[in-house]
């Protein structure tokens, strides 16, 4: 299946983001601490943070992947949204460091200095090397819908937006004899690091509170819903994102006469069209409520009869 070979995917994607991060990391710190430029030096903590992402997927879904058990009856899909977290929180703090000491360094015009222009070969590596990475894993997480290859994306995407700043500040301070624009890169990045990190931050605090899905969501599933013979009306829709997957709790209208074995037959034909065309559909869960259902002799229900899939 295609989903199943997007997962196995994923988890490469984990590992090749770990091998090729680490080497950015490493060279750019190297070649930014020994040329002197404070911008590819900021950059390196892109890298850095990527490493630990790329660490955190692995983990992320290796746990979220594992079956429903006793302990766990909605599945390990929230740990994803736990370690975006915790990335996010790491990253907030050491960024903060970061840029007091590059607003520090910009005010201070004697430490100000052109980088050796190796720097700037480093950060266009760093540039080709990231916009591969990006398409690569926005591909993955588009296919899996985890937050986890999501988050890891938007990062490579900001490396190398940044490497691109790096560069560009580098030219500036080599060429045009402007050494300070390097540190304001710099001051520039370890911003931009603190935005991404309350943007993750923001993203796992909703999962975690059982989030909604988007409305664009949620109107597909209504219009879906109402395509199945015999639904006269979506009454209630309520969405939730648990990891990679998306959990709906639903109540249709039917027709007043039908039986409850119709009725139930409705419910069971909304919830396989759900999951058939519906991407990232976790577990549907349909009732239907009319004026007056039929019920069998047998059957002792109330206004909701629940279909689960």
């Amino acid at each position: 299946m295609r989903y199943s070979k997007c997962i196995s995917c994923a988890s490469y994607i984990g590992w090749i983001g770990l091998g090729t991060n680490l080497v950015l990391m490493i060279l750019k710190g190297f070649v930014g601490f020994v040329s002197g430029s404070q911008a590819l030096v900021a950059d390196a903590m892109y890298s850095a943070k990527d490493v630990i992402t790329s660490l955190l997927v692995i983990v992320g879904l290796k746990v979220s992947g594992r079956p429903l058990d006793r302990e766990h009856p909605y599945g390990h899909g929230k740990i994803e949204f736990i370690l975006s977290m915790i990335i996010s929180v790491v990253f907030l703090g050491v960024t903060s460091l970061l840029l007091i000491h590059a607003i520090q360094v910009l005010m201070d015009d004697n430490v100000h200095s052109s980088p050796h222009i190796i720097a700037l070969w480093t950060a266009i590596i760093s540039i080709l090397v990231n916009v591969v990475m990006y398409f690569y894993s926005r591909c993955v997480s588009i296919e899996v819908n985890s937050p986890m290859v999501r988050t890891l994306s938007r990062h490579h995407h900001a490396d190398a937006t940044s490497s691109v700043a790096v560069a560009l500040g580098i030219i500036g301070a080599h060429y045009l004899n402007m050494p300070w624009i390097d540190t304001a890169v710099a001051v520039f990045e370890t911003a931009h690091l603190m935005y991404l990190g309350s943007d993750v931050f923001r993203e796992a605090y909703k999962g975690l509170m059982d989030g909604s899905a988007p409305e664009e969501v949620k109107q597909e599933i209504s219009h879906q819903a109402l395509k199945v013979a015999g639904v006269e009306a979506v009454e209630e829709l309520k969405t939730r994102l648990v990891g990679q997957d998306l959990w709906v709790d639903m109540v249709i209208r039917v027709d007043a006469e039908l039986t409850v074995d119709e009725a139930s037959d409705i419910c069971e034909d909304v919830s396989d069209r759900l999951v058939r065309v519906v991407p990232h559909m976790g577990s549907v869960h349909v009732k239907f409520t009319g004026e007056a259902v039929e019920q069998d002799d047998s059957d002792d229900l109330d206004d909701y009869s629940p279909v689960t899939l």
